[in-house]
């Protein structure tokens, strides 16, 4: 199975593109997406094609901002069951760890962590298929969103620390934050003030979000033990910069035999080294834009023995050199 996206991310994308005049059944059409199965509050879309439709949509759109409309769009619908216990939890930062715990029912290649320094809490996004500008900035913007559903609509994170860069003449991104923005960073983080995170939210309900956190649950078992590569790639993940990983290591993660682990990727389609080939192209071509990444620091993250040893993969997978990739990149993002 490969990864996948609730098709509710994709509403939002949906009636962004109704609101700008622009008749979404064709661009979905065009991703090879059924909108047939936005109704479904389980449905979900590839996640390859869900970054087709991000792509078309920014064609058809021409605007760098479509994920900050997108982002403000969530409702509590919009994530299923993790939504309403969000909106019940008992304070901002028991619905944070709620993210944290759920998001892959979100997209199961995306990671959220949480991390406190000092008397900040940050809140990190990361995905294991590299999602487009618009989708980055769409994900920061609809978790602001839901912290106006807690805590009014006059919350502003501390900071925010954004992946990409965005033609922003008017400052709408600043504008809808409200407060310092730096972008340009390895992964979008939001800074947010631990103190406030504790206080205690008057939609507090225990019992509801208890229940709705069940069947959250539930359904990310369901997810997991159906999507062995996507396990095995986030294994992957967690190992490659130490340079020790094999299909015997990750079995054991897995708590299976390497002989098990390899007929079992099979049956679904692929192999242990076509995944580990995927995984570090992904991490590549998400790397080499961050130009305060040295390409030897990109060859351990990735975990190549040497530098020369990314350089002739990276020319293998892409046909042009890491060094002429990042190039390439970074003036693509100054030009927009």
């Amino acid at each position: 199975m490969r990864y996948s996206t609730l098709t509710s991310w994709a509403q939002l994308l949906w009636e962004t593109l109704q609101d700008e005049g622009i008749e979404p059944r064709s661009v979905f059409a065009q991703a090879g997406l059924n909108p047939a199965l936005l109704g479904d509050g389980n449905a979900r879309y590839p996640t390859d094609q869900m970054h087709q439709l991000w792509r078309l949509s920014e064609q058809a759109n021409g605007n760098d901002l479509l994920g900050l409309q997108a982002g403000q769009l969530w409702h509590s619908t919009t994530f299923n069951a993790l939504g309403f216990a969000w909106l019940a939890s008992d304070t901002l930062h028991d619905a944070l760890g709620r993210l944290v715990r759920y998001a892959r029912l979100i997209s199961n290649g995306l990671q959220v962590t949480i991390e406190q320094r000092q008397n900040l809490y940050l809140l990190s996004f990361d995905a294991d298929l590299t999602p487009q500008r618009s989708a980055n900035l769409a994900a920061v913007a609809a978790v602001v969103t839901m912290c106006r559903a807690l805590l009014g609509p006059s919350f502003s994170p501390v900071a925010i620390h954004l992946k990409h860069r965005y033609h922003d003449p008017a400052n709408a991104i600043g504008q809808f934050f409200g407060c310092p923005i730096q972008p340009g960073a390895l992964h979008s983080t939001i800074a947010l003030d631990a103190q406030q995170a504790h206080i205690r939210l008057p939609g507090a309900n225990a019992q509801l979000a208890l229940l709705n956190e069940q069947v959250a649950l539930e359904n990310l078992n369901r997810l997991v033990l159906d999507n062995l590569p996507a396990r095995v790639a986030e294994r992957m993940l967690k190992h490659l910069p130490s340079g020790n990983i094999s299909a015997a290591i990750i079995a054991q993660d897995l708590a299976m035999s390497s002989r098990s682990l390899q007929r079992k990727l099979q049956a679904k389609g692929t192999t242990f080294n076509d995944l580990l080939e995927r995984v570090r192209q992904q991490l590549a071509r998400d790397y080499l834009p961050q130009s305060q990444l040295a390409l030897s620091e990109i060859s351990y993250l990735l975990g190549y023995a040497d530098q020369a040893n990314f350089n002739r993969a990276f020319k293998r997978w892409f046909n042009t050199t890491p060094r002429q990739y990042r190039h390439q990149a970074l003036a693509r993002a100054n030009a927009g």
